[in-house]
């Protein structure tokens, strides 16, 4: 298996790090179409839903559980996705469909010397298939499912790669769409299906290579994804019961949403005698809007005030603008000493709008006054230079050392009215706020071969994300801004390959220290971002491989963190430290069998069995300002049937949550933090699901 996660062309078992790598044929055999389909077989991935086809991800525990901008890096290919600022919807992470994708990296533990800000717990990066310079292809499939308490999903994809000039260059086109129903009823208000998304993009991509040294490549890609409320069910605070059915929600206002991502880049690799140079550029256009039921959190708070039965709905729309450019000098491989120099630009510009309704009266309006109504310009823009070095001291020792400088700046506006900002209908617009910051992180990597087959390493990485500026409503309601979070990440581990390299074990164990960390406080009805402390993550992460014979392989992974604050909070109403962080599993594996069979002349098989584990979380830190719910632990079986017929045809069956499981994904207990017995929405994981697809490839 080869990645890229140190930038450069490499075994994974090379790599002196947790690296999992989800291959295209992986990914298959799973049914695998989005990120929570192959999310639990990650050690120390976890996740929470936070809308119909957004997810925040979580790396090694690294969460305080609500968070406004990501710990994580995502990119596509070689460029980051998403906004960098907490205005953006940045912890907002887009599904992205896994159509024709080469395959899929997650890289553990921070990755701030190569990957920059926001890489804090990790990096996925979701790799596409590169065009065929040499060879026509093509693919088209479809698929039907039936969802238990939903209703019927299907999807379409296609994909025509096309070589043209004698080898010169190609164009490799594809596209999907696919709809899921939702499984969620609301029996009060007479909905059904809540929760359905439709995910509708593609992808065109050119490949140049006019002469030996030289690669060029351009990419548009567009993936919009509509949908309806979201797959939560209701459950009682206390006693974690339905408070309808297992599969209900009740929610008085309507809740559409749409997310999207349009992303431009270029690649171009270019071949000097003695380095390679590549350009990467990005300009995306991120959009997000949401329509969502706010009853459960500003009925309780505008009750005295007689609007405690009244259905309130809050609209955000938010629209990041980004331009990145990275331009990077690598050394040729060899065993005396690689290097490799960078530097990173990023300029975004956001404009969020938020607003609250009240829906009971025309216009929206409460006492005859709007209730908010608010307009937030923010640019943010980055410039980082980076080198990293890898020197061979022996045949069998090299010590990797890195570092990375970069600066940060943010400019922030807003302009605010309604009862909640000013008290009247008139317009506060406060001076911009702006923020400055610098920060500068290190790599320290040794690594060892005690045999050809075995490695062990260590490795000591450092990682931050921005601070900035917050929506202030009033002189004194909550900070301003907040500072940046930075933290240590200390780990050995191994990696074998053993039986004639017919199996692989990698083992880790790492030390966190987490500084200043992030946490979101809600002010007044208005979600900021505070620094609540210290934090430490303990852990041990596993992954095999074993290919038993040529027809039978077994793998799984497999994760342990202990992840708990470090010292008190005050701003969470926590007085003693060792809290356990939100969202992470103390527990979690997977196990994936898969056995391949002739079945007549010209006609194979594959069986693929997966079965995963996700331990109880915890949402919340069980304070007044941070109600806690906890999350039951789950375990789910898929399985996975395909017939490869002559003509590339390949038809399959396949069976999700065989056992109907009601997993609890994730929660959200703000409106508790106003009515302790406000029902708590809580993220169902897709109940049994039977489903046949069909797929063709032309070659």
């Amino acid at each position: 298996m080869i990645v890229t996660a140190t930038r450069r062309s490499e075994s994974i078992q090379s790599v002196p790090g947790e690296v999992t790598a989800l291959t295209a044929s992986s990914l298959s055999q799973m049914n695998a179409h989005d990120f929570s389909d192959f999310a639990a077989h990650v050690p120390g991935l976890s996740y929470a839903a936070t809308g119909a086809s957004t997810n925040l991800i979580v790396i090694r525990g690294i969460t305080t559980g609500s968070q406004l901008s990501s710990a994580i890096g995502l990119y596509l290919d070689d460029v980051p996705l998403g906004a960098s600022s907490s205005f953006g919807l940045g912890y907002q992470s887009l599904n992205i469909n896994l159509f024709d994708l080469d395959r899929v990296e997650v890289l553990n533990g921070p990755q701030g010397t190569l990957y920059g800000a926001t890489s804090l717990g990790g990096t996925v990066k979701y790799i596409t298939t590169l065009p065929d310079l040499k060879d026509f292809s093509a693919e088209v499939g479809t698929e039907v499912s039936s969802t238990e308490h939903g209703g019927i999903n299907h999807a379409y994809r296609g994909m025509v790669n096309l070589p043209f000039g004698n080898g010169i260059g190609a164009v490799r086109i594809d596209g999907i769409q696919q709809y899921d129903s939702g499984y969620i009823k609301d029996p009060v208000y007479d909905r059904d299906n809540q929760g359905w998304d439709r995910a509708e993009g593609g992808r065109v991509s050119v490949l140049l290579q006019p002469t030996d040294e030289l690669d060029v490549r351009l990419t548009a890609l567009t993936q919009h994804t509509p949908g309806e409320s979201e797959d939560v069910a209701f459950r009682n605070p206390v006693t974690r019961q339905p408070t309808l059915g297992a599969y209900d929600q009740a929610y008085p206002t309507f809740q559409p949403s749409e997310y999207g991502l349009t992303l431009y880049s270029g690649v171009v690799d270019y071949d000097l005698p003695w380095a390679k140079l590549t350009s990467i550029s990005g300009l995306q256009t991120n959009t997000g809007s949401s329509r969502s039921d706010g009853s459960y959190i500003y009925g309780p708070v505008l009750a005295a005030f007689g609007g405690g039965s009244d259905p309130f709905s809050l609209e955000a729309d938010a629209t990041t603008k980004k331009f990145t450019e990275e331009l990077r000098l690598a050394s040729h491989d060899n065993r005396y000493f690689q290097w490799l120099v960078g530097g990173f630009f990023d300029t975004e510009k956001t404009i969020a709008v938020v607003d609250l309704f009240d829906e009971a009266n025309p216009g929206g309006t409460f006492l005859g006054l709007p209730l908010f109504n608010s307009f937030i310009p923010s640019t943010y823009r980055e410039y980082a230079a980076y080198a990293d070095g890898t020197v061979f001291i022996t045949q069998r020792f090299d010590v990797g050392l890195g570092v990375r400088y970069s600066r940060q700046r943010q400019a922030y506006e807003e302009s605010v009215a309604g009862l909640i900002a000013t008290g009247s209908d008139a317009t506060l617009t406060p001076p911009a706020v702006t923020s400055d910051q610098s920060v500068t992180t290190y790599l320290i990597n040794p690594k060892f071969r005690v045999t050809d087959d075995t490695l062990v390493y260590a490795r000591a990485a450092s990682g931050f994300r921005p601070g900035g500026p917050n929506i202030v409503l009033k002189p004194g309601l909550g900070n301003p801004t907040f500072a940046p979070d930075r933290l240590w990440n200390y780990e050995i581990g191994e990696k074998s390959s053993f039986l004639d390299k017919h199996a692989t074990l990698n083992f880790d164990v790492y030390d966190i220290l987490w500084k200043d960390i992030q946490v979101t406080v809600n002010n007044g009805g208005v979600n900021q971002l505070e620094n609540a402390g210290d934090a430490r993550v303990k852990g041990a992460e596993l992954a095999f491989d074993y290919r038993i014979v040529p027809a039978l392989t077994v793998g799984g992974s497999a994760a342990y963190t202990d992840a708990k604050l470090d010292s008190i909070a005050p701003v969470l109403g926590l007085a003693y430290s060792g809290a356990r962080l939100p969202l992470s599993p103390r527990y979690n594996f997977a196990l994936v069998g898969s056995y391949g069979f002739n079945i007549v002349e010209n006609y194979s098989g594959m069986l693929t069995v997966t079965d995963r584990y996700v331990g109880d979380r915890l949402v919340g830190f069980g304070t007044a300002v941070s109600p806690r719910y906890e999350l039951a632990a789950y375990n789910l079986t898929d399985l996975n049937l395909a017939v490869y017929a002559p003509h590339g045809v390949e038809l399959g069956v396949f069976l999700k949550n065989v056992f109907d499981k009601a997993g609890e994904v994730s929660a959200t207990t703000v409106a508790n933090e106003y009515d302790p017995a406000a029902p708590v929405p809580v993220y169902l994981t897709q109940p049994r699901t039977v489903g046949l697809s069909v797929n063709v490839k032309f070659n």
